[in-house]
């Protein structure tokens, strides 16, 4: 297996703040892309956890099932030791949690490749302090996808700037809400919490209404051992083809005075 491929594969793509980013991180009344959230469907309002992102990598080779486990940038951990690296005790903390996946996740269902995304949390984090007041390290998925062995195997054909191109064009075929849902509960697996949902017509556009809709989820509901502030919450529509991240940061330097 190529690895560099893998990782590329298999990292999470960027998410865009809901209002464009002008100068000195102050945000304008433009929302990003010009796009913001329409129509009668469901818009899902989550917390957005503050730790640092990470993947469980599951894939068939041959009858068994394996996986690797990494960070945003880079793969930290292959099963039986074959990769290890220490950074931010991810590989460490995600050990456990990747082995019992392994005999949760059915061989004979047609998957070739499934990615798991959570936020650790908690422990040494920058933010842990609005978590944890020992020191506790948690996570939580927000977002799954899977692919079959054809379309796994043509990937790993292509050269890497394409599996990257691939990627960052929103190509990855994420779980649509519900399939989400049922994954996590039935795998056992710990997730973000959803807040609220809204009719996306009824979503807030401007600086101020956003700002005020922002501050009814202003204390974190994923709390280890300690309530402090949320760094803000991830909206999506239910295929998750709009995503965008609101965070406390962003609006109060955009309104400090």
């Amino acid at each position: 297996m190529d690895l560099k491929k893998m990782n590329s594969l298999t990292k999470y793509p960027s998410i865009l703040t809901y209002h464009q980013l002008g100068e000195r991180g102050r945000l304008t009344n433009e929302l990003s892309e010009a796009k913001g959230f329409s129509g009668s469907g469901d818009v899902f309002v989550y917390e957005k956890v503050d730790g640092e992102n990470a993947r469980i990598i599951l894939f068939k080779n041959g009858n068994d099932i394996d996986y690797l486990i990494g960070s945003r940038e880079e793969l930290l951990f292959a099963k039986g030791d074959r990769i290890g690296n220490p950074y931010g005790n991810i590989a460490e903390f995600l050990r456990p949690l990747a082995d019992k996946l392994i005999d949760r996740m059915c061989p004979d269902e047609d998957w070739a490749l499934t990615v798991i995304y959570q936020e650790s949390y908690g422990g040494k984090t920058k933010a842990a302090k609005n978590y944890t007041e020992t020191k506790t390290q948690a996570y939580k998925v927000f977002d799954v996808f899977s692919l079959d062995k054809k379309e796994l195997e043509h990937l790993l054909t292509l050269p890497q700037e394409k599996i990257a191109e691939w990627r960052e064009h929103g190509k990855q075929p994420f779980y649509h809400e519900a399939a989400k849902l049922d994954f996590v509960q039935t795998m056992e697996l710990e997730y973000a919490p959803l807040l609220t949902s809204v009719k996306g017509a009824a979503f807030p556009q401007s600086l101020e209404e956003t700002f005020s809709f922002l501050k009814q989820f202003e204390q974190t509901q994923v709390g280890i051992d300690a309530k402090g502030k949320s760094e803000g919450i991830i909206v999506r529509t239910a295929d998750r083809k709009l995503i965008r991240k609101i965070r406390f940061e962003d609006y109060e330097r955009t309104f400090r005075k």
